[in-house]
C-alpha cells in the first residue's frame, strides 16, 4: 500500500486519542494499524499533535533534535500538564545547550555509584517480598513498585525519604490525565516542596543533589533556583514514576506467566537480556513530545514548524521490522535495539538505575522462590494517561514456595 492511498483512505484517523480509556489498556493493536497504513498519524485531540510510530521514523526523530526540537516548554507531556514557559532542565533544551546541563546529572548516575547503591536496593526489595509472602497477597504497585523506586530515586539524590508518601500523591495526582485540575494543584504542591528544600540548601548545604546543582556553574554562572526547581522536577517525575510503571509491568508478566520465572531461576544468567526484554516489553513512556523545527515532509505527511511531534517509543518498541514476534516476550531476546530510554543526547540518564532495579527485583524474586499470580478477586488498574505505561493497582496472590 502507498503512503498516498493510505492517507486518502477514510478510515485513516485523524483523532488517535492516546489517552482513551481503550486506548490505555491496548495501545498496541492501534500501533499496528497505524505503523502498516499511516505511520505518521494526525490527531486533532488534545491540543493536535502527529504521531510517529515507525521505529525508524520514531529513533530518527529523537536523535535529530535539528528537526524535531525539545526547547518548547511544556511539550514532552501531551497534553500539558502544567502550562509553563520556562523548560524543564535538561530534557526541554537542545544541545548545545543540553549537553552542558546535562553534564551536571552525569556524575550521580555513573556505574560505580549505581553499584555502590545496589545492595541496599536488594535488600530492600527481599525484605519487602518477605513481607508480601507473609501475607500471601499484596498490591504489588504500593507495596513493592513505589517503595523500590522511592529508594533508589533517594538513594542517588538523597531527596527526603520522610517526604515520599506526599511527593508521590503529587506525582500521581499530575499524571492522571482524568483530573486536570487535581493535577495542577498538585503540581503547584510539588514546586512549592521543592522550593522549600532549594531554601533550605541555600542555608545550610549538604553534599545532596540540589546542593550538588547550588555549586555547579553553566558558562560561569551558578544555577538560579529556577533552573534547579526545573531539574528537580525533572527528577521526581522521570527518576520515580517511571520506573515504578516499568516494574509493574514486569510483575503483572510475572504473574501471568509462570513458567518465565521459573526459567529464570533455573537460568539466572539470562537475568541481563531479560531485563532488556521487559524493558523493550513495557516502554513505560510509550509516547513522547518534541516539535517541528522547521516545516517537514515525513510519509508524504506535512507538518508544519512548531507542530507537535509525538514519538511513539511504546510502536516503535514493537515494530515488526525491527523485533521478530514483538508483541511476544523472549527472555533471551538477542539483540535488543529497543528505544526505551530514547536516543541520541537525550538518551535517559537514569537508564542505569532502571535496569538495576528490574535486575535486583528479579534477582530478589529468584531468590525468594515465591510464585506470584492475579488475583482473581480483583482487576488490576491501568494508570490513565496512555503516553506513560503502568500499573496503577496490581493486586496478587504470593505463593510461599521455599521453606523460611
Amino acid at each position: 500500500m502507498s503512503n498516498t492511498a493510505a492517507m486518502s483512505e477514510p478510515q485513516i484517523p485523524e483523532d488517535v486519542d492516546i489517552h482513551d480509556p481503550a486506548f490505555v489498556r491496548d495501545p498496541f493493536t492501534a500501533y499496528d494499524r497505524l505503523r502498516l497504513e499511516c505511520p505518521i498519524a494526525r490527531s486533532n485531540k488534545h491540543g493536535g499533535f502527529w504521531l510517529m510510530t515507525r521505529y525508524e521514523d520514531v529513533r530518527a526523530g529523537a536523535i535529530n533534535w535539528r528537526d524535531y526540537t525539545s526547547s518548547v516548554a511544556g511539550v514532552t507531556a501531551i497534553p500539558v500538564i502544567t502550562p509553563r514557559t520556562e523548560p524543564m532542565l535538561p530534557i526541554e533544551i537542545d544541545p548545545p545547550r543540553h549537553s552542558r546541563y546535562r553534564a551536571l546529572v552525569n556524575p550521580v548516575f555513573t556505574p560505580e555509584r549505581v553499584a555502590e547503591i545496589t545492595p541496599r536496593i536488594g535488600r530492600l526489595a527481599a525484605s519487602i517480598l518477605e513481607r508480601m509472602a507473609e501475607k500471601e497477597s499484596a498490591d504489588a504497585v504500593a507495596e513493592f513498585c513505589v517503595p523500590v523506586a522511592i529508594a533508589s530515586l533517594a538513594a542517588f539524590t538523597d531527596v527526603p525519604l520522610a517526604d515520599s508518601e506526599n511527593w508521590v500523591g503529587w506525582i500521581t495526582k499530575m499524571f492522571d490525565v482524568s483530573d486536570p485540575v487535581a493535577g495542577a494543584a498538585a503540581s503547584r504542591d510539588l514546586v512549592a516542596y521543592i522550593d522549600g528544600l532549594i531554601a533550605a540548601r541555600r542555608a545550610a548545604p549538604t553534599g545532596d543533589f540540589i546542593s550538588m546543582l547550588m555549586a555547579a556553574e553553566i558558562d560561569g554562572e551558578s544555577l538560579d533556583d529556577g533552573q534547579i526547581r526545573s531539574f528537580m522536577t525533572v527528577v521526581f517525575g522521570a527518576g520515580f514514576e517511571t520506573t515504578a510503571d516499568g516494574l509493574s509491568v514486569m510483575l503483572h508478566w510475572l504473574a501471568e506467566h509462570p513458567a518465565d520465572l521459573a526459567r529464570l531461576a533455573a537460568e539466572p544468567a539470562l537475568v541481563p537480556t531479560a531485563v532488556e526484554e521487559f524493558l523493550r516489553f513495557s516502554s513505560p513512556i510509550q509516547i513522547f513530545g518534541r516539535n517541528a523545527a522547521r516545516d517537514l515532509s515525513v510519509h508524504e505527511r506535512r507538518m508544519r514548524a512548531g507542530d507537535i511531534v509525538a514519538l511513539g517509543f511504546g510502536s516503535a518498541n514493537r515494530d515488526p521490522s525491527v523485533f521478530e514476534a514483538p508483541g511476544e516476550l523472549h527472555l533471551d531476546r538477542k539483540p535488543n535495539r529497543h528505544l526505551t530510554f530514547g536516543a541520541g543526547p537525550h538518551l535517559c540518564a537514569g537508564a542505569g538505575v532502571a535496569r538495576m532495579e528490574f535486575a535486583v527485583t528479579l534477582e530478589a524474586l529468584i531468590e525468594a522462590g515465591i510464585g506470584l499470580a492475579l488475583d482473581p478477586a480483583v482487576a488490576p488498574r491501568w494508570k490513565t494517561r496512555g503516553d506513560r505505561r503502568g500499573f496503577a493497582s496490581l493486586p496478587l496472590l504470593i505463593d510461599r514456595k521455599k521453606a523460611h
